[in-house]
């Protein structure tokens, strides 16, 4: 089993507590950057501060994708890039409009940022297999988006159009997880979990990703804890990885906790 742990490239000094953190804890071998146009560091520029932080790391960085920020028509810009860094693989997400209703985020507010072209997630996808072969290309997989029906058969069409594989947005209730699992066996699946340590957290994830909560949920560091462990064991029986994004939360008591350790 493989764990992901997401680092936000707010600034290098963010990086280096991130890469701090992750190196307590074998198991984390993939560091997953969030691509934010607020940040002057985009996910591939963080790679490659990444690799200048710790030159031998014992991770792979994957950069998240934004398809809206990519020209269909042009050949994808960070071609050499990527070869030069190594970079095998990346994770596309369709990305968010700069600009929402309240520019409310759990990164902070949002900023204007580059030109957008309103490139659907599976054509980039096929455009990056053509350009880029090599690299190992995953898909986003958000279970609150419609239906169960309607994701699987996104994911489906994602991965005919060569997805090596799924990253999730955070599952809060074991039982939904579960019934996607059911229908995911075999594939390469990261599941995503997120720490909400507050109310206006857990109402950031109920009403901008119409996320769903258990009744037994308590906005603490137990409760997520204990949360993460079963997600965890649940991960290592059944063959899948698990995808660890601690937006908002003091890394090492939360680290420490859910992986013990090392």
């Amino acid at each position: 089993m493989i764990v992901s742990l997401e680092a936000v490239p707010r600034s290098r000094e963010a990086l280096a507590e991130t890469v701090k953190a992750a190196g307590d804890f074998p198991i984390i071998r993939i560091i997953n950057v969030a691509d934010l146009v607020r940040f002057k560091i985009r996910s591939w520029e963080a790679c490659g501060i990444l690799g200048e932080l710790c030159p031998a790391p014992g991770f792979t960085c994957m950069p998240h994708l934004r398809a809206r920020d990519f020209d269909p028509e042009k050949p994808f810009p960070h071609t050499a890039f990527f070869r030069r860094l190594g970079i095998d693989r990346a994770l596309v997400i369709a990305g968010d409009a700069e600009e929402t209703a309240d520019g409310a985020s759990l990164y902070g507010a949002r900023a204007a940022g580059p030109e957008t072209w309103k490139t659907p997630t599976i054509p980039f996808i096929k455009k990056l297999k053509i350009e880029m072969p090599e690299l190992s290309v995953y898909a986003a997989f958000d279970p609150y988006r419609s239906n169960i029906r309607y994701e699987l058969d996104y994911l489906h069409a994602k991965e005919e159009a060569g997805a090596a594989g799924f990253f999730s947005q955070p599952f809060f209730d074991l039982r939904l997880l579960e019934i996607y699992a059911e229908y995911l066996e075999g594939r390469d699946v990261y599941w995503g979990i997120s720490p909400v340590l507050s109310g206006k957290n857990r109402n950031y994830w109920e009403s901008r990703n119409r996320a769903i909560f258990p009744k037994s949920f308590r906005p603490d560091l137990f409760w997520n804890v204990d949360f993460g462990r079963r997600v965890l064991d649940f991960c290592e029986k059944r063959g899948f990885n698990l995808y660890l994004m601690p937006i908002k939360v003091d890394l090492k008591p939360y680290l420490s906790g859910l992986l013990g350790k090392e």
